[in-house]
């Protein structure tokens, strides 16, 4: 797995590169979002998803590298697992809000992401 994919996409969130972030995923994605109730099967809908979470004050995402693993799926398919936190202002206060991720990617094809599914970490 190339780590490098992990880290674009995080950097892309943290530096609320809109579009360079929905470059990376493939026109067929899935994306399971940390902050929707229903999944995201279009790329309108990952669009949307995506607007309004970079629109928020001080938007962006950490990575907690010591839960992180990479497989390699296939031969141009691998995953990353682990857990982040993802943060922003609301009422002139920081707002921390850890999760557990899952990234399908195709390697051959840019690094597309597949399948990428968030939760959030019960209390």
């Amino acid at each position: 797995m190339n780590v490098s994919l992990l880290e674009k996409w995080v950097s892309c969130v943290t530096n609320a590169d809109l579009e360079d972030l929905l470059n990376m995923y493939s026109p067929e994605a899935l994306l399971f979002a940390t902050f929707e109730q229903k999944p995201l099967d279009n790329p309108s809908m990952i669009r949307d998803y995506f607007t309004n979470f970079l629109s928020r004050d001080g938007a962006g995402v950490e990575l907690d590298p010591q839960t992180i693993t990479h497989a390699k799926l296939g031969e141009h398919t691998a995953s990353s697992t682990g857990l982040y936190t993802f943060f922003f202002n609301e009422n002139d206060q920081l707002v921390r809000q850890k999760a557990r991720f899952t990234f399908i990617f195709n390697e051959e094809d840019s690094g597309s992401i597949l399948h990428h599914h968030s939760s959030v970490i019960p209390a």
